[in-house]
């Protein structure tokens, strides 16, 4: 303490002083683009960035103005034929919403269609895979639920016991014993096989047995209940059917199902079942379901689906750090019988995030796009009868000096992607030039209310329906023009104009889908 009275406050100035010179010598000769050391740079703010830091173009108010044009359903898309258009801000408004597509795809699109007209006779399955930016249900909830109002349908459809990020749309309590295993990421080492099922992880609620010789002494039990969701739309807080995905191994396991404290449902699940699923329908939806499983053992649980009896069935899949192409990896014989079970229509594959930061070139992108229409093709083949939609990266950006920037080779992604989907005879959606394209991450996140985090990467809640609104447009707009419907705010002009799936993004070139003039109807 005696030490700290004899500190010469002028000293302290002078020191201070003196760092501060040579910050400024530092900022004066630092390289602006950096100093590379090996694979790595090392930057360091310029006189300018720190004195003069630069101000964006836009105040608040024009990037709200810029944003309420990019959303505003009034914009009138003009004419726009199969020319090339080049990719500027101000012309993005007229064509980036297009679901891009050949006429593989289109077909594909029209069974999905035909399947959604008869969909108050049957169920019409829709599966939405997306790694973290559709976590809690964010975009698809939305998606669901304008698909269940003109279509019919009820439920929030497929989930796993133990959730990553909680769902609004389901509502579920479970015994302490649970454990999520996934089938992808840091995986469990006491798992030696790749049955994870569709929703690429299962749950157990007592550990995996070393051997196939089980105590029979010791009753296990495990349980899980379900109570109506207060906070979500509202066709999905109603559901008249409960479905249990699972398989069996070692020993009999029993079961039992109440809706209100009555029973619907009980029975035994045989050892040695290599899928099966569970039902259960109520006459209305039960304010709680408990299931209980009781046995020696426990049942991989693949997933519970809450729906209706006929109209949309609209699964949330996020898979939290994955850059799709895990697909591949899982045990097919396990995904055939489950999809076969599921049924789906339309396959949404939302991807390509996870991956950008870590491409360093356009090689990069392009063995990423070849491993990704390796995942495409696999999932045709097990869903033949699904049309395929996948949904291109957002903007994402990283810090360059004091600016944020868009990542250098995520349009190469995005491209590589979208040759990978349309070659496929899939659709592509560009939510990269949705958003406004190149570094319009800083945008979304500085509008008021904001659109997205501070980690200029996801969605805030409010962005992510902006999101979902956007893709709902393009969809009813397709189908809109399959059905041939022309109404005074919906003109639909049809020619045999066709994207061309060797056509690469990053020549800075696009066309839209059949060369459509559109007023977005209002939402």
């Amino acid at each position: 303490m005696e030490n700290n009275k004899n500190i010469n406050p002028f000293i302290t100035l002078i020191s201070l002083l003196a760092i501060m010179g040579l910050l400024c010598l530092i900022m004066f000769f630092f390289p602006a683009k950096g100093l590379q050391v090996g694979s790595s740079t090392i930057k360091f703010p310029t006189t300018t960035d720190f004195f003069l830091p630069k101000m964006e173009e836009d105040s608040l108010a024009k990037v709200e103005k810029d944003l309420a044009e990019i959303f505003d359903s009034t914009i009138v898309v003009s004419q726009i034929d199969s020319t090339v258009i080049q990719h500027k801000l101000d012309s993005l408004k007229n064509f980036r919403q297009s679901l891009q597509l050949n006429d593989k795809g289109k077909s594909a699109m029209h069974r999905f269609f035909d399947a959604l007209d008869n969909a108050k006779k049957k169920k019409v399955r829709i599966m939405h895979y997306g790694d973290s930016q559709i976590e809690a249900d964010r975009i698809t909830s939305y998606l669901r639920n304008e698909l269940q109002k003109k279509f019919g349908g009820y439920g929030a459809g497929l989930f796993p016991i133990i959730q990553v990020a909680r769902k609004m749309s389901v509502n579920t309590e479970f015994s302490e014993n649970w454990k999520r295993y996934p089938g992808f990421g840091r995986k469990d080492s006491t798992v030696k096989h790749m049955k994870y099922g569709a929703l690429m992880a299962f749950c157990r609620y007592a550990p995996i047995p070393e051997t196939t010789i089980i105590n029979d002494s010791i009753m296990l039990e495990g349980w899980l209940k379900i109570k109506k969701p207060r906070a979500s739309y509202g066709r999905t807080k109603s559901y008249t059917q409960l479905k249990i995905f699972l398989s069996n191994s070692h020993a009999n396991i029993r079961y039992k199902i109440l809706a209100d404290g009555v029973d619907a449902v009980k029975g035994i699940i045989s050892a040695n079942t290599p899928f099966q699923t569970i039902k259960a329908n109520f006459d209305k939806t039960p304010e709680e379901i408990m299931v209980t499983f009781n046995g020696n053992d426990s049942p991989d649980i693949y997933g519970i689906s809450l729906e209706g009896n006929n109209g949309i069935v609209m699964d949330n899949i996020p898979l939290r750090g994955s850059s799709g192409t895990i697909f591949t990896k899982q045990n097919g014989t396990l995904l055939s019988n489950m999809y076969a079970n599921l049924s789906p229509s339309l396959i949404l594959m939302e991807f390509g995030g996870n991956t950008i930061p870590y491409i360093k070139n356009e090689k990069g992108a392009s063995d990423y796009g070849r491993w990704f229409k390796s995942q495409i093709n696999f999932m045709k083949k097990r869903n033949p009868n699904a049309a395929i939609i996948v949904i291109g990266p957002g903007d994402m950006s990283v810090k360059e000096g004091t600016e944020f920037v868009t990542y250098p080779m995520l349009e190469a992604v995005r491209d590589a992607m979208k040759d990978a989907a349309i070659s496929s005879g899939c659709v592509f959606w560009d939510m990269y030039e949705v958003m406004g394209g190149k570094n319009s991450m800083p945008k979304w996140v500085n509008a008021e209310p904001s659109l997205a985090a501070s980690d200029y990467i996801h969605f805030s809640p409010k962005g992510a329906k902006k999101i979902a609104e956007e893709f709902n447009v393009k969809l009813f707009n397709m189908y809109n023009e399959y059905k041939g419907i022309k109404t005074k705010s919906h003109k639909v002009k049809s020619n045999k104009s066709k994207v061309d799936s060797s056509h690469s993004l990053s020549n800075k070139k696009t066309e839209p889908l059949n060369g459509l003039h559109i007023k977005e109807p209002k939402n």
